[in-house]
């Protein structure tokens, strides 16, 4: 092998010895978790105030909504 090719070569596999030390790392691995769970639940209470005969009935519905993200 002629003398300046063989130099050439040398100085190509140094090159690629030097630069396969400095490849970067490979990316983390992506954890994905689970969407959180949302589960409401609703209550309704009725309550009748007053006198129908006297002065007028009132009805008083309540509804509470609770709702909880796990």
């Amino acid at each position: 092998m002629h003398p300046l090719m063989r130099s050439a070569l040398a100085a190509l596999l140094l090159a690629f010895a030097a630069l396969g030390g400095c490849a970067s790392p490979p990316p983390p691995t992506v954890v994905v978790q689970a969407p959180p769970v949302k589960t409401c639940n609703s209550n309704e209470d009725t309550q009748v105030l007053g006198d129908a005969r006297a002065e007028g009935e009132v009805t008083r519905v309540t509804t509470t909504t609770r709702c909880i993200t796990q």
